[in-house]
C-alpha cells in the first residue's frame, strides 16, 4: 500500500469517529437539519488532507440521509461575501453569523495536526440555535490495526450505538397546539398546560404525575427516544424526564433526572418502583433555569441512556408493559414546575 492511499485510509476512518459524535447532537425533523462544513486546517500536514476530511465528512453525512448538506461552492461563495476564508481563521462569533446567512443549523470546523507520523484530527460543532460549541473527539491514529480497536473504543463507550441504528421517524411533538391529546388540567395539586410550544407539568404540593401517549414500538427492532426538558422552579432532588414502555400509571419506565445532578432508571410495576441505574452525573445541567436533552435508545439487546448527547448507563432490554410513553415529575411533598417542549420517536 502506498504512503499516500494509507494517509487516506487514516483520514477517512478518523472522520467516520468524528460523524459518530455529531449524528448525536442532531436532530430530527419533517426538513432535515442543514450541516455546513468548513474546510479543516491542516497544522504540520499536508495542505489537502485538512479539505479532504471536510470532503469525507460531507459524503459521510449526506450518506446517513438525516442531513441536508452544504455544498462546498456555497460555502466558498459566502464567506466571499463575508470576506473570509474557508479554514483556519473563524471564530465561533463569525461561525454563528455566517450559519444565519447560510441558514444552517450545525457549523462543523477542525483542524488536521501531524505530529511524527501521527495524524489528529481536532474538531467542533457550533449550534447555531443556541450559539454553543459542542467539542468533538480528537481522534489519533498512524496504524490502521490499531485504529481499528479505537473506532470500536470510541464508539461503543463513548458514543454508544447510535451510528448504527436504523431508524426512522415514528412521531415528534413540539407543543405548539393539544392535537395529539395530552392530559391538561389545573387544580390545588397540579396543572398541566400547553402554552405556545411548551408542554408545562406542575406539581403544587408534591407527588408524582404521568402524561402519555400511545405510539406504538416494535420491541425487537432498534428504536430511539428524544426529549428536552427544562427546569423552571422548585425541589432539586426529585425528578423529570420520560416514561415510556407504559400499560398505565402504575406499570412503566422511566428516565429521568433531578435538579442537583443525578439521573435515575426505574422500572414502576404494579405501583412499586424498582431501581435499576442512579448515579451523580457531570454532564446534566443543574438548578432552576437549565435546560437538558434527554435520550434512550435500544440497540440489539441494549438499551443505552444519553443526557446532553453524553452516554451515561447502559442496561439489558426489558420488554415493555405497553404502548405508552411521554413525560413523568415527581417531587416528593415539595413543588416543582417542568417544561417539556420537543420529544422525538423513532423507530422501524
Amino acid at each position: 500500500m502506498s504512503i499516500k492511499m494509507k494517509k487516506l485510509l487514516i483520514v477517512k476512518a478518523l472522520t467516520f469517529l468524528l460523524i459518530s459524535c455529531f449524528i448525536q447532537s442532531a436532530y430530527a425533523a419533517d426538513v432535515k437539519p442543514t450541516v455546513a462544513v468548513l474546510d479543516f486546517e491542516s497544522i504540520g500536514s499536508e495542505e489537502h488532507l485538512g479539505k479532504a476530511v471536510s470532503e469525507i465528512m460531507r459524503t459521510e453525512l449526506i450518506s446517513t440521509g438525516q442531513f441536508r448538506v452544504l455544498e462546498r461552492s456555497q460555502l466558498d461563495k459566502a464567506l466571499s461575501e463575508q470576506k473570509l476564508q474557508q479554514s483556519g481563521i473563524i471564530d465561533d462569533k463569525s461561525v454563528v453569523e455566517l450559519g444565519k446567512l447560510l441558514g444552517a443549523n450545525f457549523i462543523i470546523i477542525g483542524s488536521v495536526v501531524k505530529m511524527g507520523t501521527a495524524y489528529t484530527i481536532n474538531s467542533r460543532m457550533i449550534d447555531m440555535k443556541t450559539g454553543e460549541a459542542t467539542l468533538g473527539r480528537n481522534v489519533t491514529g498512524n496504524d490502521l490495526n490499531l485504529l481499528a480497536n479505537l473506532s470500536h473504543t470510541l464508539l461503543e463507550s463513548l458514543f454508544g450505538s447510535y451510528s448504527k441504528l436504523n431508524v426512522s421517524p415514528l412521531f415528534e411533538e413540539h407543543f405548539r397546539d393539544n392535537i395529539h391529546g395530552w392530559y391538561l388540567v389545573n387544580d390545588q395539586d397540579k396543572r398541566f398546560e400547553i402554552a405556545i410550544g411548551k408542554y408545562i407539568v406542575e406539581s403544587k404540593r408534591g407527588g408524582s404525575w404521568v402524561s402519555q401517549r400511545r405510539i406504538p414500538l416494535n420491541q425487537s427492532a432498534d428504536f430511539k427516544i428524544d426529549m428536552t426538558v427544562h427546569k423552571i422552579s422548585g425541589t432539586d432532588d426529585y425528578g423529570f424526564g420520560m416514561s415510556w414502555g407504559s400499560k398505565d400509571v402504575n406499570n412503566y419506565y422511566m428516565f429521568v433526572i433531578t435538579g442537583s445532578g443525578y439521573f435515575i432508571h426505574e422500572r414502576i410495576d404494579n405501583g412499586k418502583p424498582e431501581r435499576i441505574l442512579s448515579k451523580f452525573e457531570y454532564s446534566i445541567h443543574k438548578g432552576s433555569g437549565s435546560s437538558n436533552d434527554l435520550s434512550i435508545q435500544k440497540s440489539g439487546n441494549n438499551i443505552e441512556f444519553y443526557i446532553n448527547n453524553n452516554l451515561v448507563g447502559k442496561t439489558p432490554f426489558s420488554s415493555f408493559f405497553g404502548d405508552y410513553l411521554g413525560c413523568v415529575v415527581y417531587s416528593g411533598n415539595e413543588a416543582i414546575k417542568v417544561e417539556f417542549t420537543d420529544l422525538y420517536v423513532y423507530g422501524k
